[in-house]
Order: structure tokens, then C-alpha cells, then sequence
């Protein structure tokens, strides 16, 4: 019965040990994504501690023990303790008269007397591995011997111990059965009844089982199994090296009762603990049991200790490049913002310094393998390489701070930076407890990735204050710096309304024929981003390809239409930034071709609102008088002069097809280009006219030249919208006494389409004629 038990026992541990000897010595290391792991084999070796390993190996195979021993492999987390174990490992394997070897990890098995059974269970395991009958009866030994010193039977003890309470608790169960069956169905209760008292018999009998189980038969003491256990390990022909990993991991309490099972089994004939552990750690959890002196402790275990060679930065930093280069390089380019200067400034100042070790570097290489492929798509990196690299390194060493910087977006990218010019004092001091979220020691290096990450707060660490003409490079090298690119570097994906680079990559690549082109802009516009492409475009001039004007350049014309009246009045509007994209785009065309390319889109598109303002642009007689700056024009005073005659023809057939003309949603603009490119106010007062004839007429129009916008007062949180008419443009085009008696002799009721600007202009008008005083209205 006792051999059974023991062989019980031991289940656990064997059915664990299936990762035994054999399997790690063909087992490959994991080089991909999320890779810690240590190397295997010689031909992996990148640190050139072969030749250390081999002199253990040496050691450890020339032992000729009567009794034990305990060694130390020592060194930090993550420099390499595992992968030198199997350099050491694989050269006993190549020895003919190598020691035999045993790869125990202590780290899966929770508590320590769980650990220590592990220990002896696998240890039998593998002298036992051959199945003769010596071997069997060693392995059978040393398992009795491990359970009786490790008190493996206490678990069944207990829980025979126990029997007699579930007994009795069922045992009453049935007597308060059989006593509530008074007056009820008593056959079905009886039946419980019964069937409780069964239980509770059957359950003692159970616990005395377990009882039997647990007890040690043999009557043997431990010194006799032991000395039964020396003399088998004495008959080995080689010592068996076991080695114990991951000893830094465990819990302080783990890490004593492993060691004093080591330290009270260290002198086993023919069986070497080597122990690999960061002193540190293991020094302190041993401080409690030795008066404070964990080290002292330490070496009355440990006879003889190889501490790692030192690994030299120079050469994690090295691997840690070459990595980085196979995963990186290809997107390495200008396209994606990479520069040879900042990237070098970047790694030297602010990457490597937090690379430590080896398990450091392949940290970063694991996070930037598994974050790169969510920012490329086909054959396009979505942002700027040295800003992902860079934010990697934070999210890799400095989560928290990581994870602050996508919360304080508004201060690093001083988002409203003129309204935040009066909190100067309170941003510096915000920007500076973000450094205090690092550990001192890290926060110069910090400080330095911050203002190259964002420049935009440079100034609150002393440094440069960058002016807005910086911004649109910052745009076109897609920094997180700016506030279009910033989510995409924490969202991991194209912010909602934005265009992805890869989208606009295939566009530009759409540019060689008019058919794909249409295609794409088309697709762009139903999936309602044209306002995205706009803006990327007037970011992106340098990148719009000139030997593909004739196809681009009249879908620029197109697309500056498209947003015509649509201006806001501030400078980053969609409709100004198309034309100043299609003006800049001009000047990059040759300069043989330009003005004619510029004039046939005219003639297709028919773009009257972006071709008054290239006209504008490129005509020195529409200076005014004073203006300073220098005049650069694009086109030639030959084309400006000839697309002015194109103009003029397509707005009189505009002005002559009827609604036409009303329809246009920049009318107004339109009107005085007319009267100015044929100096006179005839011909648009002419249109005008006839277009107000009729009552229906009159009030259509007054919508077309009534302009929307909306207010903000002091203490409000929403915008008031507001209409409002000019009167310059009433008095220009339609005259002031004119409309007023227009207004008089029509019922805004009657057309409650035009109703609301019907009443605005006779409000206004009776502002202009004196009928009336200014109100709160009045803009």
C-alpha cells in the first residue's frame, strides 16, 4: 500500500514533467512577436558566453561526488541566466561522460510544499527514466523519501480526520427528516432519511480510508530512507546537475522553504543543485529566518557561485538595432517622416538609455512588432516612424505617462494656443508634473523625448517657442504634434471623418488617368470625407504630382467649386484651403504649360468661383494700392488676361440659362467679378432685374443674398444663429428704395420658403432708411 501511495503522489509531478530534459533539448526558441525567451543553442549565441558556458559544463561533468553539491548561476532579470543554462545544458548533452541533467522551474507549482514535491517527484522521474529495476527502486526511494520529508500524506490525513464531523452533521440531517415526517407523506420522507444515513456511514468509512492512505506503513524512520536512498545514488555513473530556474520569481516564503529543502538535501551523493537567481531578491526573502543577513544565509547553501558576465550596452544597444532594422527599416523613408539626424538624436538621447539589458530590448521589439502592423497598410506607414518609436519606448518603460499624454492632449499640443497665452504659468506646471509621473532617474530622459515629441511644449521645458508656420511641416511629416495625426498614434486607427494616408497614397496614384481619379474622389465624397481630402491635399502640395497636371489639376478646380460659399471666414476653411492648394499646385507645373492647363480647366469645369480667385491672385492690377509683401504671381498676365475672357463667356451663359445663375452658391462674389472684369455695373444690374421681376423672383433672391452666421456672447455655451444682409451689395445690385417697396407690396406669408429673409431684409431695410433704431438684431 505504501508503494502505491507514493506512486500517487508522485502523479502530479509527472503529469507536469512532460516539459522534461528530452523536450528541451529539442525545443526551438520563440523569436516572434512577445519573445522572451532564452536561447537554445550555441548557434544563437549573440554574447559570446559559449566559451564561459563550457567551463561550467566541465565543471559539473568532472564531479565525482560521494556527497552533493549546491552552485549558483547569479545576474539580474533579463540578462540571461536561462539562455546561459542551456548553453550549459546542450554542451552536457554533446559529452560522452557529461553529467546527466534535470531543468526544474519552481515558478508553476504555488506553494512550497507543493514546490518541494515537484522537486523530489521529478528528480525520481528522470533516475528512473530507463525502467530497470535498479533504476525503478532509486526512483522509488527517493519519491518515499521526498513524501515523507515533505509530509505529503498530511492533505489525506485531514481530511479523514474530518469524517467523523460531515458523519454526525448527516446523521442529524436524517433524524430532523424523520422527526418533520410526523403528519406528512412519511414513506417519501423516510426515504431521505435513509438515505442520509447511508451518507453518513458512508463517509466515515471514507475517512478512515484516507486515514489508512496517509499513514506511513513502512514504520521505517527517515534516517533508514535515507541511508537506503544514499546508498542507490551512490551506485549512479554520473551526477545528475538539477538545475533550478526562476527562483527570483517566487514569493519570499516560496523562496525559504525551496531553499531549505536544497540546504538540507545538499550532500545526496551524485545529485548538483544549481540554483540561478538575482541575489538581491533572494538575499531579502531570506533576511527574516537569519537575523536580518539573507546573504550570510545564503552561502552556507551555495558552495560555489558563477555570476553572468557582464553584458556590455553597447552590444544590447547594437542586437537591439539590427532587430529593429528588419522590422522597421522598410518604412525607414522621407515619406514617413524619417530623418537620419532627428532618428539618431532620437535613439541616442531617449531609447537607449532605458535599454538595459536583453530582455529590455526585446520589451520595445515586441511592442513595436506588435503596434507597427495596426499603422500600415499595403505598403504605407499611416504616421511618422521616429513618433512611433519614440511613443513605443513610453508605452514599453513609461505606461503611466504613456497613457497622460492622450488625457493632457490640449496642453501638449497647446491646442487653442493664443486663448491659452494668459495660462503660461499653469501649463508650464502642468508639463512639469508630467515628468514627475518617472521615476526621477528617468526624467531628463523624458524631458528630451517630450520636446521632441512635441514641440508645441518645448517652451514650458525651457526650449524653443515654435511659430505657427511650423505646423504645416509638422503635417506633412505626420508628427503627433499636430492635432490631425495625434489620435491616430493612441486610437491606433484613422480618427472618425479622417482620410487614412493609405487612401490618400492610392488617390495620388489614381492621378494618371481621369477615370480612376473621378473614381476615387468620387468614393472619397460618398463616404463624406471631402472636407479630409482637402485638407490633406492642401498639406500635401510637395506630394501632388506635376507630370499629372492635365489629369489633377481640373479635379482641383472641381473640388474648390464644390465648397464655394461654404467659407467660414477663418483661415483653416475647406473652401480656402482648395484654392490656395490649386494656387500653390499651379506653381509647380512647368511653366510651358502652366497658363494653358489653367485655362482648360476652366473650360471643363466651368469653375467660375475658383477661377476668380486664381484671376485675383495672379493680376498685379487688383493689388491695392499699399500692399506690401511681393508679388509672385503663378500665371502670366497673357493668361490671367484669357482666362478673364473665359470667365466673362461662362457667366453670361450662366446669366442667360435662367436659374443658372441663381443657383450659385457664391453669387455674390460672382456679381462683382462680373462687374469688375467688364467695369461696369451694367450687366449684372441687368440680370439682377430681370431675375427679381416677378414676386417669386424677388423673394428667391433675397434668400441668395441674405449671409448666415451665428453668434457668441460672453457667458454662452452654444452659438446664436443670425442672418444678416449688406447693404452695399442691396443698394449695388437692386437699390435701397427699390427693395423697400419690393418688400411693401409683397406678403412674406405667401412664400414661407423665402419668409424669414423676406422679414430680415425690410428689418434691415428700415434700419438703412432711418424708419427704424438699431436693435439687439443688428449685426
Amino acid at each position: 500500500m505504501s508503494k502505491l501511495m507514493l506512486r500517487l503522489q508522485a502523479w502530479r509531478a509527472r503529469r507536469y514533467a512532460k516539459r522534461n530534459a528530452d523536450v528541451a533539448r529539442k525545443g526551438r526558441p520563440d523569436g516572434g512577436i512577445g519573445a522572451e525567451a532564452p536561447i537554445r543553442t550555441a548557434s544563437e549565441d549573440r554574447l559570446r558566453r559559449t566559451e564561459f558556458a563550457a567551463r561550467i559544463a566541465d565543471v559539473l561533468s568532472e564531479l565525482s561526488l560521494r556527497e552533493g553539491r549546491v552552485f549558483a548561476i547569479r545576474g539580474g532579470w533579463g540578462f540571461g541566466k536561462s539562455s546561459l543554462k542551456n548553453l550549459i545544458t546542450e554542451l552536457l548533452d554533446a559529452k560522452s561522460s557529461g553529467a546527466d541533467w534535470l531543468d526544474f522551474n519552481p515558478w508553476q507549482w504555488g506553494d512550497g510544499d507543493a514546490i518541494a514535491r515537484a522537486l523530489f517527484g521529478q528528480i525520481a522521474d528522470r533516475l528512473g527514466g530507463k525502467h530497470s529495476k535498479a533504476e525503478l527502486d532509486r526512483a522509488e526511494a527517493l519519491r518515499r523519501y521526498g513524501a515523507i520529508l515533505t509530509g505529503a500524506s498530511k492533505p489525506l490525513k485531514v481530511a479523514g480526520s474530518s469524517g467523523h464531523l460531515v458523519s454526525m452533521a448527516l446523521t442529524n440531517a436524517s433524524v430532523i427528516a424523520i422527526a418533520s415526517a410526523i403528519g406528512f407523506d412519511l414513506p417519501n420522507i423516510a426515504k431521505v432519511a435513509a438515505v442520509f444515513a447511508v451518507l453518513s456511514v458512508g463517509v466515515y468509512l471514507v475517512g478512515r480510508v484516507l486515514s489508512y492512505f496517509g499513514r506511513d506503513h513502512s514504520g521505517e524512520p527517515l534516517d533508514k530512507v535515507r541511508r537506503s536512498l544514499e546508498a542507490r545514488l551512490r551506485e549512479l555513473d554520473r551526477p545528475l546537475v538539477v538545475f533550478v530556474d526562476d527562483i527570483d520569481r517566487l514569493e519570499p516564503e516560496q523562496i525559504r522553504m525551496l531553499l531549505r529543502q536544497v540546504k538540507a538535501n545538499a550532500n545526496l551523493p551524485n545529485i548538483v543543485f544549481v540554483l540561478l537567481f538575482q541575489p538581491s531578491i533572494v538575499e531579502r526573502a531570506l533576511d527574516p529566518v537569519a537575523d536580518g543577513d539573507g546573504r550570510a544565509f545564503l552561502e552556507k547553501v551555495v558552495q560555489a557561485s558563477f555570476d553572468l558576465p557582464a553584458v556590455p550596452t553597447s552590444i544590447v544597444h547594437r542586437m537591439f538595432e539590427e532587430e529593429l532594422s528588419e522590422i522597421a527599416g522598410p518604412y525607414a523613408t522621407e515619406a514617413n517622416g524619417f530623418s537620419q539626424r532627428r532618428w539618431g538624436n532620437a535613439c541616442i538621447g531617449c531609447i537607449q538609455p532605458l535599454l538595459r539589458n536583453m530582455r529590455d530590448a526585446r520589451r520595445l521589439i515586441s511592442s513595436i512588432a506588435v503596434h507597427m502592423p495596426l499603422h500600415v497598410v499595403g505598403n504605407v506607414f499611416e504616421v511618422n516612424i521616429v513618433d512611433f518609436l519614440l511613443l513605443e519606448t513610453l508605452r514599453v518603460f513609461e505606461p503611466d505617462l504613456h497613457d497622460a499624454l492622450f488625457r493632457e492632449r490640449g496642453l501638449v499640443l497647446q491646442e487653442g494656443r493664443f486663448s491659452r497665452d494668459s495660462r503660461r504659468e499653469v501649463d508650464q506646471a502642468a508639463a512639469n508634473e508630467l515628468l514627475e509621473i518617472v521615476s526621477e532617474e528617468r526624467r531628463d530622459i523624458v524631458r528630451d523625448a517630450l520636446k521632441d515629441l512635441f514641440p508645441t511644449l518645448e517652451w514650458a521645458y525651457g526650449g524653443t517657442n515654435y511659430a505657427d508656420g511650423f505646423h504645416r511641416q509638422w503635417l506633412t511629416e505626420k508628427r503627433v504634434c499636430t492635432s490631425r495625426y495625434f489620435p491616430r498614434y493612441f486610437e491606433l486607427q484613422t480618427a472618425v471623418g479622417e482620410i487614412s494616408e493609405r487612401r490618400f497614397v492610392d488617390l495620388l496614384d489614381a492621378t494618371a488617368t481621369q477615370d480612376e481619379l473621378l473614381a476615387a474622389i468620387a468614393a472619397v465624397e460618398a463616404d463624406g470625407l471631402l472636407n479630409s481630402l482637402v485638407a490633406r491635399l492642401d498639406e500635401s502640395v510637395d506630394r501632388l504630382p506635376s507630370e499629372n497636371a492635365a489629369v489633377l489639376l481640373p479635379e482641383m478646380f472641381r473640388l474648390a467649386e464644390k465648397l464655394a460659399g461654404t467659407n467660414s471666414g477663418t483661415f483653416d476653411s475647406s473652401y480656402m484651403a482648395a484654392w490656395r492648394t490649386t494656387s500653390w499646385y499651379l506653381k509647380r507645373i512647368p511653366e510651358d504649360v502652366r497658363g494653358s492647363l489653367a485655362i482648360e480647366a476652366l473650360r471643363k469645369t466651368e469653375a467660375l468661383s475658383v477661377a476668380s480667385i486664381l484671376i485675383h491672385l495672379n493680376d498685379p492690377a487688383a493689388r491695392n494700392e499699399g500692399e506690401g509683401g511681393p508679388f509672385d504671381p503663378a500665371l502670366d498676365l497673357n493668361t490671367v488676361a484669357a482666362m478673364k475672357a473665359e470667365w466673362l463667356r461662362l457667366m453670361r451663359d450662366y446669366a442667360a440659362d435662367g436659374d443658372a445663375l441663381i443657383a450659385e452658391p457664391d453669387l455674390i462674389s460672382l456679381l462683382y467679378r462680373w462687374r469688375d472684369y467688364t467695369d461696369s455695373m451694367d450687366e449684372p444690374r441687368e440680370w439682377m432685374m430681370k431675375a427679381i421681376q416677378t414676386d417669386q423672383g424677388f423673394a428667391t433672391m433675397a434668400t441668395r443674398l441674405m449671409s448666415r452666421g451665428t453668434s457668441h456672447t460672453y457667458g454662452d455655451r452654444v452659438s446664436t444663429p443670425h442672418n444678416s444682409f449688406n447693404k452695399e451689395t442691396i443698394d449695388d445690385f437692386i437699390g435701397i428704395d427699390v427693395a423697400k417697396a419690393r418688400c411693401d407690396a409683397i406678403n412674406p406669408a405667401q412664400f414661407p420658403e423665402h419668409e424669414e429673409a423676406l422679414r430680415t431684409l425690410l428689418r434691415y431695410l428700415g434700419k438703412w432708411l432711418g424708419l427704424r433704431t438699431n436693435d439687439i438684431f443688428d449685426f
